[in-house]
């Protein structure tokens, strides 16, 4: 990682992505229907809607193969799921959306939905929270 980029932002994490996959913001801009400038802007973390990250992100995994989860492998259906726990869980928690990303995939929230999630989208997203929740806290996650 480059000296100076935060890697708890959302906008970080698609750079680390980006990168990995070798591509320069224009290219990454092509691929995802963004301009390279937009790109570069929430990379550097400019605000972003819930509505544009998950925009980005389901694009960037249908593209790129970029998994929100590394130890699993996502299809639409699941990143789709797992975009809109981000959602909710940022709406319930009162946190910003990068935020929410961040804590959920650092402390195994995400890696759980994944997992669980046939049993996981039966119940309300309420339900939802309070269940990764627990289990970032478990993992030692404290919101």
């Amino acid at each position: 990682m480059k000296k100076g980029i935060e890697t708890s932002t959302l906008g970080a994490c698609i750079r680390m992505e980006r990168e990995k996959a070798g591509l320069t913001q224009t290219q990454l801009g092509e691929r995802i229907g963004l301009k390279a400038s937009r790109v570069s802007k929430i990379e550097h973390g400019a605000p972003i809607t819930p509505e544009v990250a998950s925009f980005i992100l389901s694009k960037m995994g249908s593209e790129l193969q970029f998994k929100v989860v590394d130890s699993h492998t996502n299809d639409e259906a699941t990143t789709q799921f797992l975009m809109s726990v981000i959602y909710n869980y940022s709406k319930i928690k009162r946190i910003p959306l990068s935020r929410a990303f961040h804590y959920l995939k650092l402390f195994k929230g995400l890696e759980y939905l994944t997992r669980y999630k046939e049993i996981e989208q039966t119940l309300s997203y309420e339900d939802i929270v309070d269940n990764i929740s627990k289990v970032c806290s478990h993992n030692g996650g404290a919101l």
